[in-house]
């Protein structure tokens, strides 16, 4: 038992820990509650806490090699990171009886197979089993290993599960009269890998209900039946059917959630089936579909060719080959389609079987048999000298056969019969109509496979075969130079087209417009990436409508990944080796754009090493090279490779990694060229949680926003300010602060129209002065009341709060303050049309001001002020030329200023003048 406090290994069933002497406690799996030790079930759910059975304790003991070598060699770079999986809970239902008046060794016996059928289905499609608890088993899918597809993974587990504890059911049902099924129940969420036991032991965190829901849904499910959340549903939706069960109350949530059944596999050979369902348009792809129609027709000729589509995930690889396909069919063409898949590469010839079974008709139920008849007929109509084909297409599906001489032949011979019987069925179809072969994905090809690719791409160049190929940027093979193959490589799609598949998507609302540019920008010209991220907006209720039609419900602020963009993105970072999987990450965490020397200081390496590293990175399409000159510089090419790769930090990661890249931008950036990189200090300072320094950095880059009249910009630097003074210990500094930047956010919020927070902050700044009694701050406070009263046309309280200014301003001698008294003073005596006053007041508020530095923007604006309501009022009082003289020196203050707020304070009291 492993302590939380110093990661010290106990022995099981000890109460304090060995190392550090803290008291044990045990984890559920189910809810993830603390229990003391000892418990047998839990205090919050009441789930099995039991230690596995003999043979199950840890879990190196039950895990495949293969897989134990690839956790432990990534070990250190898998732990500590955030993981999207889909968690798998598997238990037997009716274990009671079966252990009942029986000998617990052989009860025990009989647990055991049908654990070890769960736990084989479970690694069958890689999962990882992370405890055994007496009759049940908790599985991972997507953790410690990513994996892209981890809820169809768990979902075919779960059906391979039921099929192989079949048998022994039956065997128990008719043996000792008990019956015994198991019951799965799947979710899919987020949990936290926090570190890999020599023995493969994870200590994990789950991320709200990830576990506790898949619990439930096993709790919930019947015998032999497998419920799932629709979390799972959605991301596996395109390879299982599912029937929907209604909402379910859950324990321990305020609302039901929505249950599905898991009913089976869908019977597709690729993920073609699902594009050709699809209603997206091809857009921004004519000259690769012009090339695939070139060497179609080059093909239907009597020219074999191969064409190869390169290209990251969601470039649109599938879409541009079913376009390809439809034109092939309506030419009359036979087509053949199989696919590779993340889990198969261990199996010989995988995407080829699958594509056979489609060619051959075979369904589930066909025992071998059927099989066997279903291929004989099928060859021998075909053309009845490949009654030799048979056994070698029997064998390379695994169907069983009696065919004493094929079983005589040496592995070697079997082989290139299976080669030589694929090509003749090829070569004879294509005799009929030309033929158009399809294999996805081949990065993910098996070794066979491969072979057979070249071997057929070299045999079928006479013939009227194209062969059709899909791989990601990262897959390399060198094919023989016999082999004709054409590479083409998809990008992105240019800014027009993406722009016209949001809109095909979106359709042509008005108020769309804004969140269009965004969806176009956020997802830089994927188009997978952009129908998903649509996809969860309209399950999120942002948008309503049909497809093409779509209306905005909600503002929409931040975009938020889809899972299903996320397992992919994330798969592909987990398979970087180490170095390179941790310079994405600290680039993540430095921004968009990732300065080289910058980097190098974070990660603390010689550059020979970075170099190379970052070199990997930009072949496998994750960076780009941005800057040569004067420094060298890269950026992401999706900002959302950026996103997935940050959210896999863990807090303490991300503090430590944006605690470095401050030190080094103010190593880098001191004395006055700090200032230019202000905002990326306070950013850094704050995911630093260097509220001090963060503080100091965020008004300073508020006051630079306030300069250019970015009020949005300003206003959102200055609350961040406010938000970090509240991380920090009380003091007179602090308190302080939190007055100063309450008063620092008036004007970037009057300029926005936002007169409540006005109000409210104005009001706080005066309660707090007051209680430390600090008049130079009240006063400000004051001067800001006087303006939202009189914005409010309160000139009563305006008037009053601005005596109150101008009698600390006296006892004071501070004469900014008393300036700013005076200006207020002036507005509010003219709108109570008490023009002599207001006059007298401004005429005196101007001559104080006449002296003030012109650079000041502060003083800038209450001189321009001044002056505007001096005119305002002596025109009000009929004299005209004073007024025309006043206003031109205003202007031109403003004018030299180059300060758009003082400007439009000028000219508009220059309209209101002249009207």
């Amino acid at each position: 038992m492993r302590c939380s406090g110093c990661a010290n290994d106990n022995a099981p069933g000890v109460k304090f820990c060995g190392g550090c002497g803290a008291r044990l406690d045990v984890r559920c799996p189910a809810c993830q509650s603390m229990n003391p030790t000892g418990n047998r079930f839990c205090n919050g759910c009441g789930a099995a806490l039991a230690a596995g059975a003999p043979g199950f304790e840890a879990p190196d003991a039950y895990t495949p090699g293969h897989l134990v070598r690839r956790i432990l060699s990534s070990r250190e770079s898998l732990a500590g990171e955030r993981k999207q999986v889909t968690v798998l809970f598997a238990d037997l239902k009716g274990s009671l009886e079966l252990l009942a008046d029986r000998d617990p060794e052989d009860a025990r016996a009989l647990l055991d197979a049908v654990l070890e059928k769960m736990m084989e289905a479970v690694h069958r499609y890689e999962g990882t089993v992370n405890q055994v608890m007496g009759d049940g088993i908790m599985a991972l899918f997507g953790a410690p290993l990513a994996c892209e597809d981890h809820a169809v993974r768990a979902c075919y587990a779960a059906l391979r599960m039921h099929r192989a504890v079949a048998p022994a059911s039956e065997d128990f049902r008719r043996r000792l009269g008990v019956d015994v099924q198991i019951r799965v129940g799947l979710n899919s969420g987020e949990v936290v890998v926090r570190s890999i036991g020599n023995d493969l032991q994870m200590d994990y965190s789950a991320v709200g209900q990830t576990t506790h829901l898949a619990a439930r849904m096993e709790q919930l499910a019947r015998p032999g039946r497998t419920l799932i959340t629709a979390a799972t549903r959605r991301l596996a939706e395109h390879a299982i059917e599912a029937d929907a069960q209604g909402p379910m109350p859950i324990k321990g949530l305020r609302e039901p959630v929505d249950v599905w059944e898991l009913l089976r596999a869908t019977p597709t050979s690729s993920s073609l089936t699902s594009v050709l369902n699809g209603r997206t348009p091809i857009l921004g792809r004519s000259e690769e579909l012009a090339t695939l129609e070139r060497l179609r027709a080059r093909v239907a000729q009597g020219h074999g060719e191969v064409a190869m589509l390169m290209g990251e995930p969601g470039v649109g690889k599938s879409r541009l080959v079913v376009e390809s396909m439809r034109a092939a069919l309506e030419d009359g063409w036979r087509t053949l389609d199989g696919a590779c898949v993340s889990y198969g590469t261990p199996t010989p010839y995988l995407p080829v079987r699958s594509l056979l079974v489609s060619y051959f008709e075979v369904e589930d139920q066909d025992d071998a048999r059927r099989i066997r008849e279903k291929v004989a007929a099928r060859l021998l109509a075909l053309d009845t000298a490949l009654a030799t084909a048979v056994s070698p297409i029997l064998a390379l599906g695994n169907v069983a056969n009696e065919d004493a001489d094929w079983a005589a032949l040496e592995p070697l011979d079997r082989r290139q019969r299976i080669f030589r019987a694929v090509r003749d069925v090829l070569l004879k179809e294509s005799e009929r109509a030309p033929l158009m072969l399809v294999v996805e994905n081949l990065h993910w090809a098996d070794s066979e496979t491969q072979a057979l690719l070249d071997y057929l791409g070299e045999q079928l160049r006479s013939a009227r075969v194209f062969i059709v190929l899909t791989a990601r940027a990262e897959y390399l093979h060198d094919w023989p130079a016999g082999v004709p193959v054409t590479d083409i490589v998809l990008e992105p799609l240019p800014p027009a087209s993406a722009h016209a598949l949001a809109d095909s998507l979106l359709g042509p609302g008005g108020d769309l417009a804004a969140l269009k540019a965004h969806l176009v920008d956020h997802t830089e010209g994927n188009p997978f990436f952009l129908e998903e991220t649509v996809q969860a907006l309209v399950e999120t209720h942002a948008l309503v409508g049909e497809p093409g039609n779509y209306r905005l419900q909600k503002p929409v602020g931040s975009v938020h990944i889809p899972d299903r963009v996320q397992a992919v993105v994330a798969a592909r970072i987990d398979r970087l080796p180490p170095l390179g999987k941790s310079f994405l990450q600290a680039g993540a965490a430095i921004g968009q754009d990732v300065p080289v020397a910058l980097l190098q200081s974070v990660v603390n390496l010689p550059a020979d090493e970075l170099m190379h590293g970052l070199a990997d990175l930009q072949t496998a399409g994750f960076l780009r090279t941005t800057a040569l000159y004067p420094d060298l510089a890269y950026s992401f090419r999706h900002a959302i490779t950026l996103d997935v790769a940050y959210a896999s930090l863990l807090k303490e990661q991300r503090r430590a990694l944006h605690t470095r890249i401050l030190e080094a931008l103010e190593t880098t950036y001191s004395g006055e060229r700090r200032a230019e990189h202000v905002e990326r200090l306070a950013y850094h300072a704050v995911r630093a949680d260097a509220w001090a320094k963060a503080i100091g950095y965020l008004r300073e880059a508020g006051d630079r926003a306030v300069a250019r009249s970015a009020n949005k910009e300003a206003a959102a630097f200055y609350e961040d300010a406010l938000g970090a003074v509240r991380h920090l210990p009380e003091s007179p500094e602090t308190v302080g602060a939190a007055i100063d930047i309450r008063l620092d956010l008036r004007p970037p919020l009057l300029q926005l129209g936002r007169l409540d927070d006005i109000r409210r902050l104005s009001k706080e700044a005066e309660a707090i002065a007051q209680q430390l009694g600090d008049e130079e701050r009240l006063a400000r406070a004051y001067t800001y009341l006087i303006n939202y009263h009189y914005l409010l046309g309160e000139t009563a309280r305006t008037i009053d709060y601005g005596a109150r200014c101008l009698a600390i301003a006296g006892r004071r001698g501070d004469a900014t303050l008393a300036m700013l008294a005076r200006r207020y003073l002036g507005h509010s005596h003219h709108a109570q049309g008490q023009h002599r006053l207001a006059q007298q007041v401004l005429e005196d508020n101007v001559a104080a001001l006449e002296s003030q530095n012109a650079s000041d923007v502060a003083a800038t604006t209450s001189y321009v002020a001044s002056r505007s309501w001096l005119a305002w009022t002596l025109a009000d009082q009929g004299d005209f030329d004073r007024a025309d003289a006043c206003l031109d020196r205003a202007r031109t203050r403003a004018e030299d200023a180059r300060h758009p707020y003082s400007q439009a304070i000028a000219w508009t009291i220059t309209g209101l003048v002249w009207r």
